[in-house]
């Protein structure tokens, strides 16, 4: 069924830039070959959009508010 194929992977790639993903490490590494090998001439914006929202999720853990207990 490559027409679902397309669309899964699309929507791999949109939640890498706009939702709040679990962040290990070998998710992110996963993140850079996959979109390479997506679009290798726009990678590098998608890396810039991926990054940003890593670390816009390291800013909000820093501003959070300590749970009451």
């Amino acid at each position: 069924m490559p027409y679902i194929y397309i669309f899964s992977q699309g929507e791999v790639l949109r939640a890498g830039v706009t939702e709040r993903i679990r962040r290990s490490r070998l998710i992110t590494i996963g993140f850079v070959p996959f979109s390479l090998g997506m679009f290798a001439f726009a990678a590098p914006i998608y890396w810039f959009f991926l990054f940003r929202n890593l670390r816009r999720g390291n800013d909000e853990a820093l501003e959070a508010p300590p749970l009451a207990p």
